[in-house]
């Protein structure tokens, strides 16, 4: 078979005045009859931070990075929001309390916080304690009755729910969950099946936790193999109550669960406090809806204020975990920073003019979310590298440093606990990767045998069959930038 890599040797810039250098072209061979790549699209780009290109493999080339284009949106994050910024979900109330009856209607004003009743973030509050917040504010007001509504508002955000090019297969599923000014806990729910006693037969649908009011299912789930694991795929949109199931969730087990999207977020919200209060004690005479438009809150008494944690803790989920709504989130934020618009178009606008003026080249970005869940996105290997490497000068570089996964740390959270473990790159490189369908990319820093830092990015788009010897490449490709003297 045609040796694939070892015709573009000849491409690569390679530090050439160490054994170091030949290294790296010896590892280059050993990978060079790599299948999946026959017919797919690589580049690769590594240099010294403040010094030398390493090595450059059509670095100019546009390809999708998948998850790595987190790493765009989250450095953007920290260096316009700040650190330290927060978000705010507010509580307000109109018309007058009497006797412990409130003669009128409860507000939930969305603020764009993403970790809103989630437990992924450690020093965010679940949605059982901000529950218990919310009744202890409102009887702390004075409140034992509400003759009115409990009324959702999330207004703030443009009304487009999803980015654009989003395939219809993630949308109905937790990951490609809707971004939305009042999102809570997480935007997801629970899917419990119980499988069916035969392999083929369809697993019947037990319950939904916690419960999403008004939603539908069309059963066409399938009962796997023992230990098939998670297959199954919840086919929805924003705002749709009707979703289709298909795909199949493992035998041999009492109940299996998948996590699907909320399809409305604010309105659930609004539903499930008014279930909260009554179930507690507080009679709510009327239907919980959502407002069409956003009060004058001026006119109305704000009586409970739920603050996020800052943000470098959510950009730590971000890029530990690859956590799509968190990021999609960010991005909104980023473009309604100070007086702007809060929509994705706007957040992509105001990324891109971060890069520029941090001296990266931005030739080939094409962006249509912040996540990298759009299969249409567009960046280089040479500006990833650039934007790694601007990143040291900046003040949120420890943040931004630290949230990367850690090789080969089995007490990191990351997914890269076992990756180049026993290897140069332990508990030494800091990678962001990115998987979606036939794009896989890694990206980070690594330090040299003498700690000198590089920054490195590999893409490849296109390729065939398994991801895993392209993981070998890549790893081994660090492994070598380690050796590096």
């Amino acid at each position: 078979m045609k040796k694939l890599l070892y015709s573009l040797l000849i491409l690569f810039v390679i530090v050439a005045s160490s054994v170091s250098g030949q290294s790296i072209e010896k590892t280059l061979k050993s990978v060079s009859d790599i299948d999946e790549l026959k017919n797919a699209q690589w580049s690769g780009y590594a240099k010294y931070v403040g010094g030398d290109v390493i090595l450059s493999e059509k670095s100019h080339y546009s390809l999708a990075p998948a998850s790595g284009l987190k790493v765009f949106t989250s450095s953007a994050g920290l260096e316009l929001l700040g650190s330290d910024f927060t978000f705010k979900t507010r509580f307000y109330y109109d018309g007058k309390i009497t006797n412990g009856t409130l003669k009128g209607n409860l507000y939930i004003r969305g603020g764009g916080d993403p970790t809103f009743g989630s437990n992924l973030v450690k020093t965010s509050d679940d949605l059982e304690t901000v529950t218990k917040k919310v009744l202890s504010a409102i009887k702390d007001a004075g409140i034992e009755k509400i003759e009115g509504k409990i009324i959702a508002d999330d207004n703030l955000f443009y009304n487009q729910k999803v980015p654009d090019n989003w395939f219809w297969v993630d949308m109905g599923n937790y990951y490609g969950a809707q971004s939305n000014a009042l999102t809570i806990h997480d935007n997801l729910y629970h899917l419990y099946f119980a499988p069916a006693d035969k392999v083929g037969e369809t697993a019947k649908v037990l319950r939904t936790e916690p419960e999403i009011y008004g939603l539908n299912f069309v059963n066409h789930m399938k009962t796997g193999k023992k230990g098939s694991g998670d297959n199954g795929y919840i086919y929805s949109a924003p705002m749709q109550y009707n979703a289709v199931l298909r795909g199949s969730i493992p035998a041999g087990v009492k109940e299996f669960s998948i996590k699907g999207s909320i399809p409305d977020p604010a309105l659930f919200a609004a539903q499930y406090f008014t279930n909260k209060c009554i179930a507690n004690g507080i009679f709510v005479s009327e239907k919980a809806t959502k407002a069409d438009a956003s009060p004058d809150y001026t006119k109305l008494e704000n009586f409970y204020t739920h603050v996020s944690p800052p943000l470098k803790d959510i950009v730590f989920i971000i890029n530990k975990r690859s956590f799509n709504l968190y990021t999609e989130m960010v991005l909104l934020a980023i473009g309604g920073n100070k007086g702007g618009e809060y929509k994705s178009s706007k957040g992509i606008t105001e990324v891109k003019r971060f890069l520029e003026k941090g001296g990266v080249d931005v030739s080939g970005f094409e962006l249509y979310d912040g996540c990298g869940l759009s299969r249409s996105n567009m960046i280089t290997t040479k500006m990833m590298s650039g934007l790694l490497e601007h990143m040291t000068t900046t003040k949120s570089f420890n943040d931004f440093y630290n949230s990367l996964a850690v090789a080969g740390d089995p007490n990191d959270v990351g997914f890269y606990k076992h990756f180049g473990a026993g290897t140069e790159i332990a508990e030494n490189a800091r990678i962001k990767s990115g998987l979606i369908e036939k794009v896989r990319s890694h990206s980070g820093y690594v330090r040299d045998q003498n700690g000198k830092l590089i920054v490195f990015s590999f893409i490849a788009n296109n390729y065939s069959g398994s991801r895993k010897n392209i993981d070998a490449m890549h790893k081994q490709l660090m492994i070598e930038l380690a050796k590096l003297k």
